[in-house]
């Protein structure tokens, strides 16, 4: 019964490469999101790059950065300490994570002229796009650890600044990154 939301919120992200869910508690925004628009991307109902995804997804709870880590890494086959270390490395390592991860097929780059047809291919199909989905956003204010005496931590800080700026690039540079806040 909603997939007239479901197409909406499908529509914004391919258009945003960034969407806000936000409504009040028990009204289903991470159902909206789990049951609704990835399913439909999956069975190919997103207009993007590549047929598979990659869903990074995870809560702040008292540890955004770990948390986001963790996901990202499992999600990229990388451990959960290097990712850690490379997203402390500024805005844009979000990005450069995935682009130099097997999942990113980058076609444009030297990189990926130098193989033969069918390792392009090859690399093509085994390609996917990224959705990064920090669910209960609101975590970032209820928890002390995340924001104490009006002001967010860093960890918090740096968690929030990756999210945009990647939900940025992605947009300026055509990369099949997406990033979902629900709150």
């Amino acid at each position: 019964g909603r997939d007239t939301q479901v197409d909406q919120i499908t529509a914004l992200l391919e258009q945003n490469k960034f969407l806000m869910v936000t409504g009040a508690s028990g009204d289903g925004k991470s159902s909206l999101v789990y049951a609704g628009l990835i399913p439909n991307a999956r069975a190919g109902f997103f207009r993007t790059r590549y047929s598979n995804w990659l869903i990074a997804d995870f809560r702040p709870e008292r540890d955004p950065l770990g948390n986001m880590a963790a996901s990202l890494a499992h999600q990229l086959q990388i451990s959960a300490d290097t990712a850690k270390t490379e997203l402390r490395r500024g805005y844009s390592s979000l990005v450069d994570l995935y682009t130099s991860s097997t999942a990113y097929a980058g076609e444009e780059d030297s990189s990926f002229q130098t193989l033969s047809e069918p390792e392009r291919k090859e690399k093509k199909r085994t390609a996917a796009n990224l959705l990064i989905l920090l669910d209960q956003f609101e975590e970032f204010f209820t928890n002390p650890e995340n924001y104490h005496q009006g002001a967010p931590s860093k960890e918090a800080s740096l968690v929030l600044n990756l999210l945009l700026e990647t939900a940025r690039i992605s947009l300026e540079d055509d990369l099949p990154i997406y990033v979902i806040f629900t709150m």
